[in-house]
């Protein structure tokens, strides 16, 4: 960047000293050997500049090259200052704040207060050398505001650099930002594809232990002692839970890779709870839980998909049944709200951590309320990425009465 930033000013260099050729004879009472002298220097210094640059040794002492630059630089418009002096009008210390911008973005606030600085004292030498040579007039209030801008530029200058700066370190972050995002993107994929692998992979050797354990419960081989069948149906309970686990690994993977597609129809919202609640029933009773239901008379129509809708309901109510106590109740209900369902499934369990509340719907994040209770960290994260399909929300939501409490809102069919 920095060599780019001085071919330019090399072409700067170049078209400064076409304004001395060209412009130069028209200032009066400027000797032409001092103008003509001045313009060839420049065109033999720009002319050097340019070969440095596409040399090979300018990479390796560029810095060095850089600095001395800058000061010939600041050199030739002081002295462009003292041989344009004898001119009346005196305007041509101009150029001044356009060495002081150089300065600032070669070598930052420092380079633009040097160059400032260094102009601003060789300025008011000038004139006082013009008041002696030439008998013109020193006027200190326009020495004092020439001087003021020089260096009201330079503060300019550095502020601007501040916040290119800031502006260059938000790029630099975002860039980061993105960079890493699209990592994760990739992880995240890779992971989907090793979980959907990894679950079909696991279902044919599960079928096959299933089968041969429900072989050994009905007898078949021959009867079993009483602790014989104890170990069969404790490795019956873990065959399913690894069905279960693998089934929810696979509809994740799906989930996430988009492979889900909806068969959506108009639904009686309520009846579809109570359908639900139904199925469950039974899950409850076995922990001496009841399912308390509150809905709405006559049902709103939602547009969903009744299996996909039917499984977010049941890993909500069946989260509630795992982690609320024996013997309390759970309660789901349904009432039209807006031009929405809210559905909400609430327990009287340890609840949510509230340095949890963030992560619940994570994959495979257990919070610190889960307590050895067994479950997989995949109910929650399956339930809101269906329920986000049908154009709806999930969210947990503070119960006042201790507990979780678990609000989906699906919208209305119109």
């Amino acid at each position: 960047m920095a060599e780019r930033l001085e071919r330019t000013f090399n072409w700067a260099r170049l078209g400064g000293a076409g304004l001395i050729f060209f412009l130069g004879p028209l200032f009066p009472n400027i000797g032409p050997a001092y103008l003509y002298g001045l313009g060839t220097f420049v065109l033999i210094y720009a002319a050097s500049i340019y070969w440095l640059l596409h040399s090979k040794v300018a990479p390796a002492t560029f810095d060095r090259i850089n600095r001395a630059m800058f000061v010939i630089d600041v050199s030739i418009v002081a002295f462009g200052m003292l041989v344009f002096a004898a001119d009346p009008s005196w305007t041509t210390f101009v150029v001044a704040t356009l060495m002081i911008i150089a300065g600032g973005f070669r070598f930052g606030t420092a380079g633009a207060f040097a160059a400032a600085g260094t102009l601003a004292i060789a300025y008011v030498a000038i004139a006082a050398y013009r008041a002696e040579t030439y008998g013109l007039v020193v006027e200190p209030p326009r020495l004092a505001f020439h001087v003021s801008v020089m260096v009201l530029a330079a503060y300019m200058m550095s502020g601007l650099l501040r916040e290119l700066e800031h502006l260059r370190a938000q790029r630099e972050k975002f860039v980061r930002q993105a960079a890493e995002a699209a990592a994760l993107r990739q992880a995240d994929r890779i992971k989907s594809e090793f979980l959907a692998a990894m679950s079909h992979d696991f279902r044919s050797p599960l079928t096959v232990v299933r089968g041969a354990v429900e072989l050994l419960l009905g007898e078949r081989p021959g009867a079993l002692t009483v602790a014989q069948r104890e170990l069969a149906e404790s490795a019956e309970r873990n065959v399913r839970r690894l069905e279960d686990f693998t089934s929810q690994l696979l509809e994740i993977a799906r989930l996430e890779d988009g492979q889900i597609a909806l068969e959506k129809e108009e639904l009686d919202a309520v009846a579809l709870v109570r359908d639900v609640v139904a199925d469950h029933a039974v899950l409850a009773k076995q922990r001496r839980q009841w399912i308390s239901l509150d809905v709405d008379p006559d049902g709103p129509l939602v547009v969903a998909d009744r299996s996909r809708m039917s499984q977010a309901l049941a890993n909500l109510i069946v989260n509630a049944i795992r982690y609320a106590p024996q013997g309390t109740p759970i309660l789901v209900a349904a009432h039209r709200q807006g031009d929405a369902l809210r559905i909400v499934v609430r327990d009287h369990g340890p609840g949510i951590a509230s340095e949890d509340r963030q992560r619940i719907f994570d994959k495979f994040f257990r919070g610190k309320s889960a307590n050895g209770t067994p479950g997989s960290g995949l109910g929650l994260a399956i339930a809101r990425s269906l329920v986000t399909l049908h154009g709806g929300t999930l969210e947990y939501e503070e119960n006042p009465g201790g507990g979780a409490a678990f609000v989906t809102s699906l919208p209305l069919a119109t």
